[in-house]
């Protein structure tokens, strides 16, 4: 079998919630290295994932919490054989879907991960997670990617949009998730979209002409589209409270780790997903 190149980029989350949320995460989570069978099957939003917690690490004198997650993906139904066989596909109790490799720092109230799967449902999938080791689930954990540009605070300081321009791989709008911003449900939904081609986009907003795009909806589709890998460009125009133009560029706002790897698997191995994020926070913790 031919080796395959494998391009991973792991994403940064800052996690906010109440402090108690940390304190009951290392418990709760030791709780669960206490039993038998370290993982379970839970659905969230009709959707099954598997949840398996192994031990936890120690890196720079930091505990390091690793959890990978299989979350199901509706569009394997059935199987093709060379002989035009088509059947079914046996699951025997487990299921067939995309995996998360997580790794969750609470001294930093920070957790890192990445997918093979559809990068823009890491964010919605990690927050999930969290929530599986909360004792108070009416409290909300919000996960939120970390910028590394001080600029991006910007973004809410703009009173006057002006235009907003972005390039996206119409692949990646096959599988977009129900909390997308509604622009990006409609993008996904186009019936003259061909796949696998790069689809550039450039809005003139005026909010006085009711365009459909408001400060909140530019906002939110920034936030989206910023954390996901087949978004090559991103940029917004506006006019801030003085009246002063201002040019924003998000291609590259975000703290990540990129790196490439070399197997001959279709998947990626646990182990060797937690060296990636091993090097992952090494690279972080440097940049502090």
């Amino acid at each position: 079998m031919n080796k395959l190149k494998k391009s991973i980029t792991v994403r940064f989350f800052s996690i906010e919630a109440e402090n108690s949320f940390f304190t009951e995460f290392v418990s709760n989570y030791q709780a669960n290295q206490s039993n038998d069978n370290r993982t379970r099957i839970i659905s969230i939003r009709n959707k099954k994932h598997l949840v398996k917690a192994s031990d936890y690490i120690q890196q720079s004198k930091l505990n390091v919490y690793p959890v990978t997650v299989v979350r199901e993906r509706n569009t394997w139904q059935t199987k093709a054989t060379s002989d035009g066989k088509i059947s079914s596909i046996a699951i025997n109790q487990g299921i067939i879907g995309d995996p998360y490799f997580f790794s969750i720092v609470p001294e930093l109230k920070i957790v890192i991960g990445f997918t093979s799967g559809p990068s823009v449902s890491l964010k919605s999938v990690g927050t999930s997670l969290l929530e599986q080791f909360s004792n108070n689930r009416s409290s909300k954990v919000k996960l939120e990617l970390i910028p590394k540009e001080k600029e991006f605070s910007k973004l809410t300081e703009i009173n006057d949009y002006s235009s907003l321009h972005f390039k996206i791989g119409t692949s990646s709008l096959s599988d977009v998730s129900e909390n997308a911003p509604q622009l990006i449900r409609d993008l996904s939904s186009a019936p003259y979209l061909e796949s696998n081609m790069q689809l550039a986009l450039d809005f003139a907003i005026d909010e006085k002409e009711d365009t459909g795009l408001s400060k909140e909806n530019v906002i939110e589709i920034v936030n989206y589209l910023s954390n996901h890998d087949d978004c090559t460009l991103l940029k917004v125009k506006g006019k801030n409270e003085d009246g002063s133009v201002v040019h924003l560029d998000f291609g590259n706002a975000f703290f990540n780790y990129k790196t490439e790897i070399t197997t001959r698997h279709k998947y990626i191995d646990e182990n060797v997903a937690q060296e990636i994020l091993e090097a992952a926070l090494t690279s972080f913790k440097s940049l502090e």
